[in-house]
This record gives structure tokens, sequence and C-alpha cells, in this order.
């Protein structure tokens, strides 16, 4: 037998006979010990469009003493508005921190270079464990791309996961945001804010009529017709609504319901196709096969075309649907609900709660996008995915 610490050149060292028996046994090896399992950070993701109160909402949380979290703030933009004197440090690397503060309370408000996964793992670890993550992004940035960095398979071990969305829109402009006409044609940024959004405060009530405050809400509803609304002023919202939301796990069941039927009874009397951004619900009784709907979803998402509608890929308009987000509540046979969810390209599965003895099984799906044909979209998922 070979020994590691000698010379590999070395020839190895032989026993006599005698001195094996003589030899004392060995000593038994520790058992090895099992790296203790830390539970990952949950990340909220915190957008709205310029001066809609997002740095307000932070300063309120961060000095809210009814949470008992350890939050670290990450923004991409450290505004002045937070009334906050900031001070400047490099990191050990010279490149990821350009800026942090360490309040009273353990809270942390830093901003970086790089609001990527491997930037705030890196920030945990030499600024220590924290309860939470609130990432502020910059107002026009749309959250669609940041939310897929976070949002990773269990198997990658990240520090960190995707806990939800959440949107301020400004009571007072967004009317005005919502009419712009981006160059392409596409879908503008405030759009797209409250299509991803899980839950949406609209801020600045009391600067808006009842009245307009009901259009304000239609016009959000018609967009995004599953995330609940808190109605606000200087942004002050319950922590509850927008903390540990679940929203990207098995626990989104229970509000998804209700929201989802919501959305539903909306959609009577309104045309198949809307070339803004809408939601679409559809639901039925059918058991939904799951490779079936990967394969549709892929192509759905991937390639932009719809299985089960001659491969087509567009709606009776000829405009080619655009997936901003969808969720659904799957019925696939077995015990329990699965749950369904795609932000842009990406998609995942997840097992939710168990279907109750008696309770109706069914699956539900909402999307919420550009041009989309609720009929179209209807017909080809129950083409192709019914088992």
């Amino acid at each position: 037998m070979s020994n590691q610490f000698l010379d590999d050149d070395e020839p190895p060292m032989l026993m006599d006979g005698d001195d094996v028996d003589s030899a004392p046994a060995p000593a038994p090896a520790p058992a090895p010990t099992r790296p203790t399992k830390i539970d990952p950070v949950p990340v909220t993701i915190v957008t709205g469009f310029l001066g809609s109160g997002k740095t307000t909402l932070i300063t309120r949380l961060l000095n809210d003493p009814t949470h008992h979290k350890r939050i670290a703030v990450i923004l991409n933009e450290f505004g002045e508005s937070a009334g906050i004197d900031k001070s400047l440090t490099v990191g050990k690397n010279g490149e990821m921190f350009e800026e942090w503060l360490e309040l009273a309370n353990g809270c942390l408000c830093c901003s970086v270079k790089d609001a990527g996964v491997k930037a705030i793992e890196n920030l945990l670890k030499q600024k220590g464990r924290f309860d939470y993550v609130m990432l502020e992004t910059t107002g026009l940035a749309d959250p669609g791309p940041i939310a897929s960095m976070f949002w990773l398979d269990e198997a990658l071990q990240s520090d960190v996961y995707l806990d939800g969305i959440v949107t301020v829109v400004d009571a007072k402009f967004t009317p005005e945001y919502l009419a712009e006409t981006k160059e392409d044609q596409g879908v503008n940024e405030c759009e797209r804010q409250i299509a991803m959004a899980d839950r949406i405060i609209v801020n600045k009530e009391d600067l808006i009529s009842p009245d307009q405050m009901l259009r304000l809400e239609s016009a959000i509803r018609d967009i995004n017709s599953i995330a609940p609304i808190v109605k606000t002023t200087r942004s002050q919202v319950d922590m509850d609504f927008i903390l540990d939301l679940g929203a990207f796990s098995g626990r989104s069941v229970d509000w998804f319901e209700s929201a989802s039927a919501a959305a539903q009874a909306r959609k009577s009397g309104r045309s198949h196709i809307d070339k803004r951004v809408s939601t679409i619900v559809f639901a039925m009784p059918e058991i939904i096969s799951q490779s079936k709907l990967d394969s549709w979803l892929q192509a759905l998402l991937w390639e932009k075309t719809l299985l089960g509608n001659d491969g087509s890929g567009t709606n009776s308009s000829a405009h080619q649907m655009e997936v901003l987000r969808m969720k659904a509540i799957v019925n696939d046979g077995g015990a329990a609900k699965v749950v369904v969810q795609a932000v842009k390209e990406l998609y995942d599965r997840q097992i939710g709660a168990p279907w109750a003895a008696g309770e109706e099984r069914y699956s539900k799906v909402v999307f919420i996008g550009r041009s989309l044909d609720g009929g179209i979209l209807e017909h080809a998922f129950r083409s192709y995915c019914i088992a």
C-alpha cells in the first residue's frame, strides 16, 4: 500500500509479518461532520417608474421596528431622496461595492455595480448573514431579466432565492406613462413593471380624485388581474404585504386561486385579442400531462410557436404573442397541486398543497402578455396538454 506522504519516486516501506501483528491498531477515523445547512435568504425586487416612491418605501422598511429582520437593501441608484449620508467603501477585490451604510438596527444599505446573484452572495459573505434582501431597481428597469437572475434551480444551492416582485405605481402620472408608445411598438417600461408584479402598491393616492383612482385601478387590472393591490400615501404599507410572499414557490397557491377567479370574471364581455398587455385566464377539469405541458411551454416561450394550433404561433390578427408572465395550478392526476410559473423564457414546476378530500380538481392557467388571443391560447392548450 502506498503512503501519500512519501515521495512518489521512493519505494514503499515494507513491514515484516511479525511487525504487522504487533503493530498497534490504527485509531478509528472520526465520523465526518455534516456541514450545517443554512437556509437561503429571500430576495424581493422592488421596481416602479421614476419618482413612484420606491426609495420612500425602502426607507420606511429599514426604519420599521415591527418586522425584526436584518435587511440588506441593494440599490442600483443610491438616491439622495433617501436622506441618508453616503460613505464610500471599496470591496476587497476593488470592484464590488461602490457604497454601503450600516444602520443601528443591523440593516444595511449598499449600492453595487453588479446587482447579480454573485454580487449579493459576496455581500452576504462579507457583511454576515441577513434575514432578507431588497433589491431596488432603476426607474426604467425591466424587472424580467433581473427576476431571471435570482429565480434559480434549487440544485444550484444559491445563498439567495427570489421571493417576489413588488411594483410601486405613481397614482398621478401612471396614466400618462401607460399611454406612451415606444418607437418599436413594443411594451413600454411602465406596462412591463405592472405586468411582472406579484404585489402592486398604488402610491400618492392623495394626489388624485376617487374617479381617477377607479380608472387607474381598472387600467392596472386590465394589464395584471392577479396581483393584489394596495393604495397608499407616502408608501405607508403593511410590511406583510411585501415580505415573505413565496410568490415563486409552491406556497403561492392560496392567493393565486382567489386572484385568478377575480381575473377570470373580468374577462367576460372583452375581446379575445388585446394588442396591449393584458391578462388571459382559463380553467378546465381534465388531467394535464406534465410532459406535454413541458413541450407546449418550451415551444411557446422559446420558439414562439403554439403546439396544438397548427404550429402557427400567431393570433388571428397575425400579431405574435409576447408572454411576460404565466402562473398555473395544474391537476396532473397526482395527490398534490402542481404550481407552474414562467417569467419571459424561464419556467418552473413545483409541488404545491395536496388536494383536499372531496375537493374539485381542476387546472387553471393565467397568462400576462402582449397581443394575447385568449381563444387561441386556450384551444391550443386543451388540444395539446390534456393527458
